[in-house]
């Protein structure tokens, strides 16, 4: 679990994006030795949003975290937190205003999850500690068993604690590192509609996840980091229009109308197989296709399509592109 830090040496910063962002950085940088894990990263976090922070393995997604929470130093560069410099006066002040769990959950196993969330309202100075707790043991749904040993938590379980816990002072910014890990698929749901809520009532949200189906339905906009760089940034929308490229139209015909559906579907764009079916991609000169002309087409050439499906990209299909190319 993450507590308050000793804050790094304070960084000059220029103004920022004032009350309607919580987190700004321009060229962050964080080098160990001759291993660079963050490598000039200028980002935004828009004030009640849900952001989606996400890379691969090692893309330097924790390493940022870290930076912004003043668990590591910057080698250059500038970034806030509510509008604070990293180690300025008021960092520390604006740290408390801020929710964490990264790397995990790291509950004290011999003490009630009750008890976990307590110790940490108590640290952080919460005046009515009871109600706090209350709050967040119903956001994670751990009421029920927040008597338990937390030791005897599985790991979803503890998942929750652990966002329960950074909860708890009812935070202005949450940060979660991979708090779907652990979670079955109900669980997983449940999640995001929760950050949905929180952001709904001003809570503003930066996660890291893989869980990328989820992502794409839960967040705003997003951050895709790979080799320590920010390969692309947006709102999801933006993000998913800029590379997801030209709908194409995936058509189902018997085997033995194949050469004549070709021929047929030839004036609306390029054809390639795709096992039973036929992949019609649209082209420069008729960058769109409309299913309903297609079937006509293919009926006055005698061919019957069992059936026809737009296909669109998911964010996965473009996080694996835009990884995938940063690697090379």
């Amino acid at each position: 679990m993450i507590s308050t830090a000793a804050p790094p040496s304070p960084v000059a910063l220029p103004p920022s994006g004032g009350a309607r962002t919580v987190v700004t950085t321009n060229a962050l940088r964080k080098a160990y030795r001759t291993v660079v894990a963050v490598e000039g990263v200028t980002m935004e976090v828009p004030r009640g949003t849900v952001v989606g922070l996400l890379g691969p393995n090692g893309a330097g997604k924790t390493t940022l975290i870290r930076m912004l929470l003043g668990l590591a130093r910057p080698t250059s560069g500038q970034a806030s937190l509510l509008g604070s410099a990293i180690g300025s006066p008021g960092y520390h002040r604006a740290r408390t205003r801020v929710g964490a769990m990264i790397e995990g959950p790291s509950p004290y196993g011999g003490l009630s999850g009750r008890r976990n969330i307590e110790v940490q309202a108590h640290l952080l100075g919460i005046p009515s500690v009871g109600p706090a707790v209350d709050r967040a043991l119903d956001l994670v749904e751990l009421t029920d068993r927040q008597h338990d040993r937390a030791k005897g938590y599985s790991l979803g379980m503890k998942q929750r604690l652990g966002i329960a816990t950074a909860l708890v002072a009812n935070p202005e910014l949450l940060i979660l590192d991979e708090p779907a890990n652990g979670l079955d698929p109900a669980g997983i749901v449940e999640l995001r509609h929760m950050l949905r809520r929180l952001a709904d009532a001003g809570t503003t949200v930066l996660v890291s996840s893989h869980q990328l189906a989820e992502v794409q339905q839960a967040c705003d906009s997003l951050v895709i980091m790979a080799k320590g760089v920010v390969v692309t940034s947006g709102t999801t929308g933006e993000v998913l229009a800029a590379h997801s490229g030209r709908p194409e139209l995936r058509i189902e015909v018997d085997a033995a109308d194949r050469p004549a559906a070709v021929a047929a579907l030839a004036p609306f764009g390029a054809t390639r197989p795709d096992g039973n079916a036929i992949v019609l991609a649209p082209t420069a000169e008729r960058t769109s296709i409309d299913g309903a002309t297609v079937n006509r087409a293919l009926f006055a050439a005698g061919v019957s399509a069992r059936s026809l499906t737009t296909t669109t990209r998911t964010l996965e299909d473009v996080f694996l592109d835009l990884t995938t190319e940063a690697h090379r």
